[in-house]
């Protein structure tokens, strides 16, 4: 019984931290992404997103692309792929995997603070 009731209790703990995950996505994330990767990525629903990297969900965003694999790795930023192109974006803008790209006319690369905030993200379990 004691078993059940604490798997009750595990199953009740992981389904409030999925919704936290999507809380603070919609909140914080998703506006940043708007302004920088959704135009290439997923805005135009007739159109696949480049590089098979949707940036409309969270749930798309954990998958990730066809080349760089996990967009998220929960707790793990050097596995996120989304983190190491945004990165990039600021320190490396010359890069091939920075993102948005450097040739991208109407270029918004993230700011620190944004970076921060989705590491952050990423970090937290």
């Amino acid at each position: 019984m004691r078993t059940l009731a604490l798997l009750t209790l595990l199953t009740a703990s992981s389904a409030f931290a999925a919704v936290d995950h999507e809380k603070a996505f919609k909140a914080d994330i998703a506006p940043i992404l708007e302004k920088s990767c959704i135009g290439c990525h997923g805005k135009d629903k007739t159109k696949k997103p480049k590089g098979g990297f949707d940036a409309t969900s969270l749930e798309a965003i954990v998958k990730g692309g066809k080349e760089a694999g996990a967009g998220i790795t929960w707790g793990d930023i050097s596995k996120s792929s989304l983190y190491k192109s945004c990165e990039l974006g600021i320190s490396n803008p010359d890069d091939d995997a920075a993102m948005p790209p450097k040739k991208k006319k109407d270029r918004v690369a993230l700011t620190k603070e944004q970076l921060a905030k989705l590491k952050s993200f990423i970090e937290a379990k």
